[in-house]
């Protein structure tokens, strides 16, 4: 049998020649208990680092690595303590459990439940009540203006005939269904002196159209229609007088 000169720096080397110089005696031989011992050891080391990085990951989905063995046991005790402090689920409740399991408290939870959805349906009706109130006395408020807004012209152009014809004998009021008054029905429609320009024809047409829009009233299908025939008439005189000018 080969002889090792047992100059090896390696202490596995050294093992080895120790054993190649010693007479095997079977199993019980030293050599073998050491090369046992230091696989034992080898996997001892493996199994510790491999715990340790298991419960490091089930723990904590942080695994605390630059934290020192002392400190990070005490981050962990504190973590588990607090997991454990947590509250339970709501189904776990000693109070769920008690108003679940008695007839009155679950008759008296259905009544408190019944009485707020009433609040609150009783509460947007009048909110809407008070809406419509207020849509609707918006609604008189413009009819009244548009009805004093017309007389005032009526007045207006009667006074301005008058005045015409005492200066010219030959003047005549316009008769109905003519040109004339058709434009000064126009102009009456849309609030405006006779006479007046493109610019004032548009301004006022904005301000009637948005005074009587339909939209305002989908709530209410009689007002809703007053609205749109009136919008209709403030329409008709608008491009009524466009034209006219357009001529001139």
């Amino acid at each position: 049998m080969r002889q090792f000169s047992g100059r090896t720096s390696s202490p596995y080397c050294r093992v080895a020649a120790r054993c190649a110089r010693t007479p095997r005696r079977g199993p019980s031989q030293p050599c073998y208990g050491v090369a046992v011992g230091i696989t034992r050891r080898i996997l001892e080391s493996a199994q510790s680092g491999l715990s340790r990085l298991t419960s490091l990951v089930i723990v904590d989905d942080e695994p605390l690595s630059h934290v020192e063995g002392p400190a990070l046991q005490a981050e962990l005790t504190v973590r588990k303590a607090a997991r454990e402090r947590a509250p339970r689920p709501p189904q776990d409740n000693p109070l769920a459990k008690l108003a679940r399991s008695d007839p009155a408290a679950r008759s008296a939870r259905a009544a408190a439940a019944g009485e707020r959805a009433s609040r609150i349906h009783r509460e947007r009706d009048e909110r809407s009540a008070r809406q419509r109130a207020a849509a609707d006395e918006a609604f008189r408020r413009m009819k009244e203006q548009a009805a004093r807004a017309a007389s005032a012209s009526s007045t207006a152009g009667t006074s301005s005939g008058t005045a015409s014809s005492g200066r010219s004998h030959s003047a005549r009021p316009p008769r109905p269904g003519s040109t004339d008054a058709q434009l000064l029905e126009w102009y009456r429609v849309l609030d405006l002196q006779v006479g007046a320009d493109l610019a004032q024809i548009k301004t006022s047409y904005r301000q009637l159209m948005r005074k009587y829009h339909p939209d305002m009233h989908a709530g209410n299908p009689h007002k809703q229609k007053a609205a749109t025939e009136l919008s209709m008439r403030v329409t008709t005189a608008y491009n009524g007088l466009l034209a006219h000018l357009e001529k001139k």
